[in-house]
C-alpha cells in the first residue's frame, strides 16, 4: 500500500509534538517523565524514545513512603542510566506502516546501576 503525501504530514507532526513535549520535559521539572519500574533483573520500565529518553540519561529511583499522618513522600534509593542500545523505540507506528519498520526486539527500556533495595514498581524520575 502506497501512503499519502497527507498522511506523511500528520505523522510528522506527531512526531514533532512528541520532541516538544520530550524537551520540556528535560527543562521543567513539572513535565518530566515519571514511571514505575517495571522489573529488577534486568532493570526496566516501560518508557522510551516517544519520552525523549537518550543513552546514558540519568533517573532517580524513588521509594514512596507514609508518615503516622498519611502524608505521603518520595525518597531516593539510587541512581540508575538509560542503556545505550536498549532504548525502547515506543515512538506512534501507524497500522498502515507497521510492516515497513523494523521489528524491535524488546518492549522496554534497560537501565544500568545499581539495584540494591529496588523493587518493581518504584517511581523513576528524570533528572538532569
Amino acid at each position: 500500500m502506497i501512503l499519502s503525501q497527507q498522511f506523511f504530514i500528520i505523522i510528522y507532526g506527531w512526531i514533532k509534538i512528541d520532541k516538544a513535549i520530550a524537551k520540556l520535559q528535560r527543562k521543567y521539572e513539572e513535565f518530566r517523565t515519571k514511571t514505575p519500574l517495571t522489573s529488577v533483573d534486568p532493570l526496566t520500565a516501560k518508557i522510551g524514545l516517544k519520552e525523549g529518553l537518550e543513552p546514558n540519561d540519568k533517573y532517580e529511583v524513588l521509594e514512596q513512603t507514609m508518615d503516622e499522618n498519611g502524608k505521603i513522600s518520595y525518597k531516593r534509593k539510587s541512581i540508575i542510566r538509560a542503556q545505550k542500545g536498549m532504548i525502547w523505540d515506543n515512538t506512534y507506528v501507524p497500522e498502515d506502516a507497521k510492516g515497513q519498520v523494523p521489528q524491535q526486539n524488546i518492549n522496554e527500556t534497560h537501565f544500568i546501576g545499581s539495584k540494591a533495595g529496588l523493587y518493581p514498581g518504584m517511581l523513576i524520575r528524570q533528572i538532569n
